[in-house]
Formats: structure tokens, C-alpha cells, sequence
């Protein structure tokens, strides 16, 4: 019987060793990898951090055991690890998933953790075992991602607005140059040398609008608009000298609410199209019963330069169309001359430049556009 009981001891010391060196050896992979591994009780409170964990954090082990585990996280993300911890108790012997970011010096650091409740011998839930991995650099990556596509739909943007001006705004310089050529071959000799001056003036304005749709054509992808400094009252003056058999012709009188010389500070082909079309958009739209009074407004307010262009046309029922003002092809009032471009390009032109629009209306009795134009330092 001694020699048996001998027997089954020596038996049993080799399984011994064999657990002791096998808990050392999953023990030095915890420790010594670098992934996170942490245990709470059930109350969410530190009860272990594996070495890799406290070194990155620049934790002290024995300050943090006992304290809670909320409290190393942001405040953003406590409704999904609660979360997590929540679908742990629904869900015992399942592991589930979150990303969740710790402070760390002047940023944060962004970890995918997996968390699973662990039971005792008798199936009784007793800690929460989570382990994590460093996910930054995947993050930064996507945000790289993202900020690409957003560059890629601006460029976009850009490129159908030039489609836009070309077709809109070239248009309306050239059919001022038709109007004054016809206007030359019917009138006598002096009025032919007055048509023939703004016929000049009209196409060196043309030739201005060009060369500006040239520069922003040349920009490179990863660079902003060119922005100038520009004197506004002088320039909204040479845009109605583009138009100016049709401002004539409609009997148009405009007001100035602001210095002469007031600067803003944009892009000019932009500024010209913006202009341009809030100045057509008010001719298209005039009432027929009085003449057409534009009044425009210049100010700072706040980080914005504000430009507030208003008349008293025909309005818009901004019940049934203030949802549909902005859009592609959308027009009011049933003016056949209208083609439904000319404000959605000003909204796009102006949300490039990282401005706003916001518009006012009364049906019969006044339409107010008020233009936000970032102040870039």
C-alpha cells in the first residue's frame, strides 16, 4: 500500500509541474504581448491590468486595482461600453465587441476591445475579461480616407460649376454683345459709337470672366480657391455694365446701403457669378406693375462677411418652393426665360467658398438673399 500511495504521488507531481509551467507560459504571452488584457468585477472595477497595458497608459497597477474602470475612458464612449457590458449579461459565454478611446497626453488612443463575462465552476458569473488591441493608426488612416473623399466631391463641385458658368454666365455676356450688335445695326451714327463703346466694355468684361474661370481651372486639387481682395461696390458697377441693355431695358434702379469703398475678400469668378445671377434672377422676376428697386447691403457679422441683395419682384410663395429654391432645374413665378440654374449655382459656389445663403419672401412684394461669406484669416 506504501509503495502504491508512492506511486500515485510521484504520478501526480509530473501534471503538477506540467499546469505550473503551462499557467506560466500563457501567463509571460499576456504580459509580455502587445495586446491589452484587464479584468473587472462585476461592478466594473479594476481587479487585474496586464504590464503592456499599464506601460502604455503609464498606469501604476496597485494605484488603479479597485477603482473603476469608466473612469479611463471618455465620456462619449460610456453609452457603448455600458453597452458591451450590457449584452455580456444578456448574452453569458458570448464575446462582444467595441471601440472605445482612452485620454493619453494631448489625444486619445482609439482600442478595439473584446469583452466576455466569465464564470465560476458552478456557471456563476464572477469578472468580465477584456482584451484589447491599439487601433490609431487604423483610425487616422480612415479620417485620411474620408477627408480624400471629401476633397474628391469638392473637386467635383468645382468642375460642374464651371460647366455652370460657361453655360450661364458666358451666356449672359453674350447675349448683352448680341443685344448691343442689333441695337448697332438699327440705330444712326452716334448711337452706333455709344453701342459700339459698351460693346467694347462688354467684351473685355467677357474676357475678364474667362481669364477668371482659367485661374480656378489651373488650381491644383489639394489647394483652395484663390481668394483676392476685392472693392465691391466698383465691381457690382462692372457687372451691371455686362447686363446693361437688360438692366436698361427693365427700368431697374439699384441702392447702395454701404461704403464705396467697402472690400471683400473671395473669389472673383465666384463673386461675378453670385452677383450676376442674383442681378438676373431679380430681372427675370420683376414685377410688371412698378419698376424694380434692388436694394444691397454690406456688413460683418460675426466671422462672416454678409452681402444682403433685395427686391421687390414678384416674390415666392415660399410655403409651396421654399424647399425647392436651391435646387437643379427648379423655377417660379413661370417665367419661360428662367432655367432653374441660376440660384442652385450660387448655393454651390458659396458652400465652396464655406459660406452659407438664406433667403426671405413675400409673394408680390419682396425677395431677400442674405450671402455669407467666411472671413478666412
Amino acid at each position: 500500500m506504501n509503495t502504491d500511495n508512492t506511486s500515485s504521488g510521484q504520478d501526480h507531481q509530473p501534471i503538477t509541474q506540467q499546469i505550473i509551467a503551462d499557467d506560466q507560459y500563457y501567463r509571460s504571452i499576456i504580459e509580455n504581448n502587445s495586446f491589452y488584457v484587464i479584468k473587472t468585477d462585476l461592478e466594473g472595477r479594476y481587479t487585474y491590468m496586464n504590464p503592456f497595458f499599464c506601460q502604455m497608459f503609464q498606469l501604476r497597477n496597485e494605484e488603479w486595482v479597485g477603482r473603476p474602470s469608466i473612469d479611463l475612458i471618455i465620456s462619449e464612449d460610456h453609452p457603448a461600453c455600458i453597452s458591451a457590458i450590457e449584452k455580456c449579461v444578456a448574452e453569458p459565454g458570448s464575446s462582444h465587441w467595441v471601440i472605445l478611446r482612452k485620454p493619453f497626453r494631448d489625444s486619445f488612443v482609439s482600442s478595439q476591445w473584446e469583452f466576455k463575462l466569465l464564470a465560476n465552476e458552478q456557471g456563476i458569473p464572477v469578472e468580465f475579461l477584456c482584451i484589447g488591441h491599439d487601433i490609431s493608426s487604423l483610425i487616422v488612416r480612415q479620417h485620411e480616407l474620408e477627408e480624400l473623399v471629401n476633397i474628391t466631391a469638392q473637386q467635383n463641385k468645382k468642375l460642374i460649376n464651371f460647366t455652370y458658368i460657361i453655360s450661364h454666365n458666358i451666356r449672359s455676356h453674350v447675349a448683352n454683345i448680341v443685344g448691343l450688335i442689333s441695337l448697332n445695326e438699327e440705330g444712326d451714327e452716334e448711337d452706333k459709337i455709344v453701342s459700339w463703346k459698351i460693346l467694347k466694355k462688354s467684351i473685355t468684361n467677357l474676357d475678364s470672366t474667362i481669364h477668371n474661370l482659367t485661374d480656378i481651372i489651373n488650381i491644383e486639387s489639394n489647394t483652395n480657391l484663390p481668394l483676392v481682395n476685392i472693392q465691391l461696390r466698383p465691381e457690382i458697377e462692372r457687372i451691371i455694365d455686362s447686363i446693361r441693355v437688360l438692366f436698361d431695358n427693365a427700368a431697374a434702379n439699384i441702392h447702395y446701403n454701404f461704403d464705396y469703398d467697402a472690400h471683400i475678400n473671395t473669389n472673383p469668378a465666384y463673386l461675378e457669378s453670385i452677383i450676376l445671377n442674383l442681378l438676373t434672377n431679380s430681372l427675370k422676376h420683376k414685377s410688371p406693375v412698378r419698376s424694380l428697386e434692388i436694394d444691397i447691403s454690406f456688413f460683418r457679422e460675426d466671422n462672416y462677411q454678409v452681402f444682403v441683395f433685395k427686391d421687390n419682384g414678384l416674390g415666392i410663395n415660399m410655403s409651396q418652393n421654399g424647399n425647392k429654391i436651391f435646387g437643379m432645374y427648379k423655377t417660379f413665378n413661370g417665367n419661360l426665360d428662367a432655367k432653374g440654374l441660376g440660384l442652385f449655382i450660387i448655393k454651390t459656389q458659396i458652400e465652396a467658398l464655406g459660406g452659407t445663403i438664406e433667403v426671405e419672401s413675400e409673394v408680390d412684394q419682396y425677395t431677400t438673399f442674405k450671402v455669407y461669406f467666411k472671413i478666412r484669416s
